[in-house]
C-alpha cells in the first residue's frame, strides 16, 4: 500500500502545477477535481484499484508539467478538460446545455429523439451530420425491425460520447478575446480594488503565462472544437389544430376549447467562431526586410 508521504507528494504536486496553469477556468477545475477525488478515495483499501488511480494521477501530473512548459499538444489537452471537450466536465456541460443528464440513456428512433430531445438531436445533427444518426443496416446480422431498433439504441450511446457540448455566449466572448489579443485577463479585475493587487502579485509569482503569440495559437486551435449555442423561439403551425374528435380528447386541450393556430417552438442554432484555427490576424502587414518585399503575412 502506498505511504501517506507518497500520496501527499503527488497531491501537492497536482495542486502546485494546476496553480501555475495560465487559464483560470481550467486552473480552478483541476484544483477542485483533484481535491474531490483525493478526499473521495482516501479510504480505499483495494490495492490494485489504489495503484491504478495513483498511476492515473501521475499521468495527469506529468501532463500538467509539460503544459506549464507550454508544449502545444499538452496545453490543448489540459484546456480540453477545462472547457468540457473531454473528462468529467463534458457530461456536466451536456446536461447544462442540451438537457441530457449524466446517467440518462438516449434511446428510440431518430424521430422520437428529435421530438423528446430536440437540443441533443440538433447538436448531434450539426456536429456529425444527419446520416451518422442512423444505424448502418448493412453491418447488422439481421434487418428485423426489433434488431434494428435495438442496435439504434446502442448507436445513440456512441453518439452521446462523440458530441461535444456547446458553450454560452459569455464563454465564447472570453475565448475570442484571448484568441484575438493574446492576453489572458487577470481574475483580479472582478474583485474589490483593495484585493486586486494581492491577486496580481500572486499571479506574477505563481502563474506561468505564455507569450502572446502562443496564447493566440492555443485559443484559436481550441476554438476549432467549440460551438456557441443560440436558442430562439418561433411560432409554427399547430399540428393538432385539425385532429379528429377522438384524437382531440387525448390532447392537453379540453373538449370544446379552441386550439391556437400557432404554437411556440424552440430553434437551436450552433455557430463556430470566425477565429477558429486562424493563424494570423485579419490586418497582418507585409514584412519589408532590407528593401525586399516578402509576399506573405506576419506569422503569429
Amino acid at each position: 500500500m502506498p505511504t501517506r508521504q507518497e500520496v501527499m507528494r503527488l497531491y501537492r504536486g497536482l495542486l502546485k502545477n494546476a496553480r501555475a496553469f495560465f487559464d483560470d477556468t481550467t486552473r480552478e477545475f483541476i484544483q477542485t477535481e483533484t481535491k474531490k477525488l483525493f478526499r473521495k478515495n482516501h479510504n480505499d483499501i483495494m490495492l490494485d484499484r489504489v495503484h491504478r488511480k495513483l498511476n492515473g494521477a501521475r499521468t495527469t501530473l506529468h501532463l500538467l508539467e509539460r503544459a506549464n512548459q507550454h508544449i502545444f499538444k499538452d496545453v490543448l489537452s489540459v484546456l480540453g478538460y477545462g472547457y468540457g471537450r473531454k473528462g468529467p466536465r463534458k457530461l456536466v456541460m451536456l446536461e447544462a446545455t442540451v438537457g441530457v443528464e449524466v446517467r440518462e440513456e438516449i434511446f428510440g428512433s431518430v424521430h422520437d429523439v428529435e421530438k423528446y430531445r430536440p437540443a441533443f438531436f440538433a447538436l448531434a445533427k450539426y456536429q456529425l451530420g444527419v446520416d451518422k444518426l442512423y444505424v448502418n443496416k448493412d453491418t447488422l446480422r439481421s434487418n428485423h425491425p426489433i434488431n434494428v431498433a435495438k442496435m439504434q439504441d446502442e448507436h445513440w450511446k456512441k453518439i452521446r460520447h462523440q458530441v461535444l457540448p456547446p458553450v454560452d455566449a459569455a464563454t465564447m466572448d472570453i475565448l475570442e478575446e484571448r484568441a484575438s489579443s493574446g492576453i489572458v485577463t487577470s481574475s483580479a479585475q472582478y474583485l474589490n480594488p483593495e484585493y486586486a493587487h494581492v491577486i496580481k502579485a500572486w499571479e506574477e509569482r505563481w502563474v506561468k503565462f505564455p507569450e502572446r503569440r502562443q496564447v493566440r495559437r492555443f485559443y484559436r486551435r481550441l476554438l476549432e472544437s467549440i460551438d456557441r449555442m443560440d436558442v430562439t423561439t418561433v411560432m409554427v403551425p399547430n399540428p393538432g389544430k385539425y385532429l379528429n374528435e377522438k384524437a382531440r380528447r387525448t390532447t392537453e386541450f379540453a373538449p370544446g376549447v379552441e386550439k391556437p393556430d400557432l404554437i411556440p417552438k424552440k430553434v437551436y442554432r450552433f455557430v463556430k467562431s470566425p477565429l477558429a484555427g486562424k493563424q494570423q490576424p485579419e490586418n497582418a502587414n507585409i514584412i519589408d526586410i532590407a528593401g525586399m518585399d516578402t509576399h506573405g503575412s506576419v506569422k503569429i
